[in-house]
């Protein structure tokens, strides 16, 4: 995991966060693309990574989704783990989305019920599309491997940006296989056995 600082936000600040989907499965050869759920990787590391965001005090207020049903389980799995319950929206036209559609979304559809604008706003769609904005927005290459999270301060969204957020750096990166968890968050290691053990 890299991390280049905490994940708060100031008054002339937002913070959002762009996620890929947990990891789904193939297994069902007659599931459409957009239907396919989790698979057991993809199912363990969603509320992994609740845990690391809420380590980074990252708790968005509103969650902007695909209508694909791996990403409709990976808000799942994050909501399954944190005790606030943000406002989710999502939109069919996620599925798949390039990144200038990704930003049009934060700018269009990043709003609370009473007309607000978020301080903070998690976003979750799918590669080629999230890898491509992480990577405008933060100036140089860098992975999204499924579950991945990038977080950045940008500045407030107004309605004349029309093409979309302006980030002024990049907050947090973590991958599922990187990040660091308190140990109480660990995932049990099974003993492996050897040679030397006998059955009790």
């Amino acid at each position: 995991m890299s991390q280049t600082g905490g994940a708060g936000t100031s008054e002339t600040s937002i913070t959002i966060g762009l996620m890929r989907h947990a990891k789904s499965g193939w297994d069902d050869p007659q599931l459409a693309d957009h239907d396919r759920p989790l698979n057991a990787r993809g199912r363990r590391d969603a509320p992994r990574m609740a845990k690391w965001l809420a380590g980074n005090r990252f708790l968005p207020e509103v969650i902007l989704g695909s209508t694909a049903e791996r990403v409709r389980q990976t808000i799942a799995g994050l909501l399954d783990v944190w005790t606030h319950e943000p406002c989710v929206w999502t939109s069919s036209t996620l599925y798949l989305a390039s990144a200038g559609t990704i930003r049009e979304h934060l700018m269009c559809e990043a709003v609370l019920p009473d007309g607000r604008r978020p301080k903070t706003v998690l976003l979750i769609a799918h590669n080629p599309g999230i890898e491509s904005l992480v990577n405008y927005w933060a100036g140089g290459q860098t992975r999204m491997p499924t579950a991945a999270v990038a977080i950045f301060q940008c500045e407030p969204l107004r309605p004349e940006d029309l093409t979309g957020p302006r980030p002024r750096r990049l907050l947090a990166m973590g991958r599922p296989k990187e990040i660091d968890l308190p140990l109480e968050d660990q995932e049990p290691i099974e003993r492996q056995g050897s040679p030397t053990d006998e059955p009790r």
